[in-house]
């Protein structure tokens, strides 16, 4: 590939930043930041020029282990952990990734679950439900960031509406919303009947807003803002729900693992080191 065009073409921005973002993300899955120091190291020293085979090796055993944490999400820290692991779970039948997805609650020196650390089955409707509540304040946020017309709320009247030049809608999350149109503001519609939620006053208050001639600045000032602070928001409520999902994520193969090692456990199979050592000789 040719990094040079590659890196001054107009997709420059978004190609470094598309990198950076997948190197981050790498980086925080194998809680290491060799992948990125390799790649550096790359363009001063060719791995050709590392003559020496006990370095060499050294190298190769650290890619291939931070390969591995990368792959299944384990966090083993040296390769004989990571080889001990493999051979466990090839030898019980258990996939490496729940293993990964079990999290501390596995040890990965004596190759134990601790059943001190796997939660009960009622713990998990906690998550679940937090993680239900921030996906919809996630969407709720976004969709508010979408819109272009203004949360406001009147002070003569405390009415809470969604403002926009052309008309107010009251703010009611459920239900069907009622609607003023500035249409409705000539001499001939101040008899007419308010729609059901409005203050008797609410059209009078609107119709004198929409006669600003400084309305459209307004609202080319505040309509962004008001996006910004509601995007913001919604990337906070989205974090929490990926965090809520992690952990009911982790919770689900603790228990998951539990039961297949109790399975292991009943068979006459043990999930130990030493068994491991064992079933090499």
């Amino acid at each position: 590939m040719d990094w040079i065009s590659f890196l001054t073409r107009d997709v420059a921005v978004g190609s470094i930043l598309g990198i950076s973002a997948a190197a981050l993300i790498i980086c925080w899955r194998v809680g290491s930041f060799h992948p990125v120091n390799v790649r550096l190291l790359r363009f001063f020293i060719a791995k050709d020029e590392v003559e020496d085979p006990i370095i060499k090796k050294s190298l190769a055993d650290q890619t291939a282990l931070v390969s591995f944490r990368m792959t299944h999400g384990v966090k083993a820290r040296t390769l004989r952990d990571a080889q001990n692991l493999s051979e466990f779970s090839d030898r019980t039948n258990i996939p490496l990734d729940l293993i990964g997805r079990a999290g501390w609650a596995f040890n990965l020196k004596s190759l134990t679950l601790n059943p001190k650390r796997v939660p009960h089955g009622a713990w998990l409707a906690f998550p679940g439900i937090f993680l239900l509540i921030l996906i919809l304040a996630t969407a709720a946020f976004s969709a508010v960031a979408a819109s272009s017309s203004l949360l406001v709320s009147l002070k003569a009247t405390d009415t809470l509406l969604w403002l926009s030049q052309e008309d107010a809608r009251l703010f009611r999350p459920f239900g069907e919303k009622s609607t003023i149109d500035k249409t409705s503001c000539g001499t001939e519609h101040a008899d007419a009947e308010l729609p059901d939620g409005f203050h008797q006053n609410d059209r009078e208050i609107l119709c004198g807003i929409w006669s600003d001639p400084a309305l459209a600045d307004h609202f080319s000032k505040k309509v962004p803002e008001q996006r910004a602070t509601f995007l913001v928001a919604a990337a906070i409520f989205a974090w929490y729900a990926f965090m809520s999902f992690s952990l009911l994520r982790e919770w689900l193969a603790q228990r998951e693992l539990r039961d297949l090692l109790e399975e292991v456990d009943a068979d006459g199979v043990k999930s130990s080191p030493k068994a491991i050592g064992e079933t090499k000789r």
